[in-house]
This record gives C-alpha cells, sequence and structure tokens, in this order.
C-alpha cells in the first residue's frame, strides 16, 4: 500500500500550553487530525512504529539500546546505555526551564570534538560518548543503574524541576549529570555558541530485554529521518534510512509502497532562526504535511498517518469526510 507516515517527535502539547500560540494556521495539519481515524498511542511513537514496521520483539526494548544498533562501536558494550540529548537550561530563582530552542543541534565537528574530549577527560571511568544523530548522543555508563526519566522533547516550553531524577536509585545518575555539566560548563566548545551546551540529557535505558537485539529482515519501507532510534530501528529490519528531502514532493515520488518520514519542529528554529515554535511548525505544515494532503488527494497516495502527541491520525483515500465533526485551530485538535 502506498502509505505515508509522518512522525513529528518533539510536538506535545502541555495542559498549560498557551492557547494562542496554538492558534496559529495549520492548512496541512488541521484536515488530517480533524477528518483521520484517531487513535492514542499509550507507549509512544517509538513503539507503535517497531510494531507497525513488523518489529514487535523491538518495541519495549529500551530506546537507547535500538539506536546503539547503528553503531558497531557499541555492539558489546557494557553497561547502561542512554540516549544523551544536548540542552539548554535556563535557571531561574525557583524552577529551572527547558525552552523550545533549549533542545540544541549540534554540527558534526561539534559532535566529534565533544566525543574526543570526552573520551580524554573521563578516561579509566569506562565511560563512552558517541555521536548518534545531530540531536542525540549515546553515552554508555558501566556502574549507573538504570532508572526513568523523561524524554526532554515532552518537557519543551515548560519547567523541568519535577522532572529531574529522584530517589536513592538515581543517585549514580545524578552524580553523573552534575560531572558533564561541570565539564561542559568549562569545554571551548560553548565559547563559539550562541546557545551554550549546559547538560546532556539522559533518557531511554530503562525497557524490557538487553544486549544486542536480533537483525530480521522486514518489508521494505523507505524512511526519511536523522533520529537516532529510527535508524538504529532500521539497521535491526536490514533496512536504511535517508536524509530529510528538501521538500514534501520526493515522498511521493516514485512511492510504490509505504514510506516514513520523521520530521523535528526543532530543524526548523535552528540555527538561526528567529521564529517560535508555532510559526516552525506552519514552516514544516508548509514543506511536508500540505504536500502530502495533497498527494493523498490527488491519488498518489492510500493512505496518509499524521503522529503527533502520543496520537495517531489516518486518513485513506475512501475515508469518510467527516464534516460534521468540528475542527479545532492549529495544534489545538492534537488534543
Amino acid at each position: 500500500m502506498r502509505e505515508l507516515v509522518i512522525v513529528i517527535p518533539d510536538l506535545y502539547l502541555p495542559e498549560s500550553a498557551d492557547a494562542a500560540a496554538q492558534a496559529v494556521a495549520l492548512p496541512g495539519l488541521e484536515p488530517i487530525v480533524r477528518f483521520g481515524h484517531r487513535e492514542a498511542l499509550p507507549q509512544g511513537w517509538r513503539s507503535w512504529l517497531a510494531g507497525w514496521l513488523g518489529r514487535a520483539d523491538l518495541a519495549a526494548l529500551a530506546p537507547a539500546r535500538v539506536a546503539a544498533a547503528a553503531h558497531p562501536q557499541l555492539a558489546q558494550a557494557q553497561g547502561t546505555l542512554w540516549l544523551a540529548v544536548p540542552v539548554h537550561l535556563s535557571a531561574g530563582m525557583s524552577r529551572v526551564h527547558l525552552d523550545h530552542r533549549g533542545l540544541l543541534y549540534l554540527h558534526p565537528e561539534e559532535q566529534r570534538q565533544l566525543a574526543q574530549d570526552f573520551a580524554r577527560d573521563f578516561a579509566g571511568s569506562g565511560f563512552v560518548l558517541v555521536p548518534a544523530s545531530p540531536r542525540e548522543l549515546l553515552l554508555l555508563t558501566p556502574g549507573v543503574e538504570a532508572v526513568a526519566t523523561c524524554e526532554p522533547a515532552r518537557l519543551a516550553g515548560q519547567a523541568v524541576n519535577e522532572a529531574l531524577p529522584r530517589g536513592p536509585a538515581a543517585a549514580g545518575l545524578r552524580r553523573t549529570w552534575a560531572e558533564t555539566e561541570m565539564w561542559l560548563h568549562a569545554h571551548p566548545l560553548n565559547q563559539a555558541r550562541a546557545v551554550p551546551l549546559t547538560a546532556l540529557w539522559p533518557w531511554g535505558a530503562l525497557g524490557a530485554g538487553a544486549g544486542r537485539p536480533a537483525v530480521a529482515a522486514v518489508a521494505p519501507v523507505r524512511a526519511f529521518a536523522l533520529d537516532a532510534y529510527v535508524r538504529g530501528l532500521w539497521q535491526m529490519c536490514g533496512l536504511s534510512c535517508q536524509s530529510l528531502p528538501p521538500e514534501g514532493g520526493a515522498l511521493t515520488e516514485a512511492a510504490t509502497g509505504a514510506t516514513v518520514l520523521v520530521a523535528e519542529v526543532g530543524l526548523f528554529m535552528q540555527p538561526s532562526a528567529r521564529s517560535g515554535f508555532p510559526e516552525a511548525l506552519a514552516q514544516l505544515d508548509v514543506r511536508y504535511l500540505q504536500p502530502a494532503l495533497a498527494a493523498l488527494r490527488a491519488g498518489h497516495l492510500e493512505a496518509l498517518r499524521l503522529i503527533a502527541n502520543d496520537r495517531s491520525f489516518r486518513l485513506g483515500r475512501r475515508s469518510r469526510w467527516q464534516f460534521w465533526r468540528r475542527g479545532r485551530p492549529g495544534m489545538e485538535g492534537l488534543r
């Protein structure tokens, strides 16, 4: 089936979201969420994607373990693996805030420098830092217990105090977090950055199973993604990911089967764009969602699925357009 799945992995709506910001016009997203078949994804989009791809055995595996599958140097790694997200945290009088712009993207050279210097400065600890994507690194921490931590994309635009690791089991992680914070504070990389890198936010270490997952072939599905988890998942299926296309038309050209696109709103805010999160989402809407909707209406696709805010919205060519269903402006329809 010619189906296009578009995942927006950094689009989450907190309960306190600004209604005015949510009302930005989104001509691609709004019809999809209004008329599409809605399904809640209580385990998140990653677990859903693994099952949809035919790898239900990977759905409950720790996200960091899946991401590491694309990195042979971690094949025999012993210790706890984390996805480490570069962030800029803003400290106030009583709370620590993570802005959407605080989810940082690092250039390949910045990541290489960070990993090399980490290997030098943490030599003997057994810790390893490996670049995984422009927005993620993999952090190996032998001797540090795996504990539940929140994915930082879910906290963007909010105070993060309550999400920081707590309790006796998290003592090792808190110590590692503090050590890397101090290391980053003095790192020369920050002298050249407009927005300093203040922490490597660890998450994705908990999950079922251990060790390196087995490779198993599935039906070919094209993927366009920078996300480390997606690249590892496709590696475990004997497939490979392509870089993001510059425009949405490339997603349906010569497509005979299913295609997956994973595109972050943050890409449209980095590095020098002055627009806020709603305006960046509007740019993503123009580049990918509107062309995808046009392709569905023209018959170039049989189905279009949007995944955001732990929800799936699926439209088919023969879907009954439920015009009685009241539309809600902008992002509000994702609730």
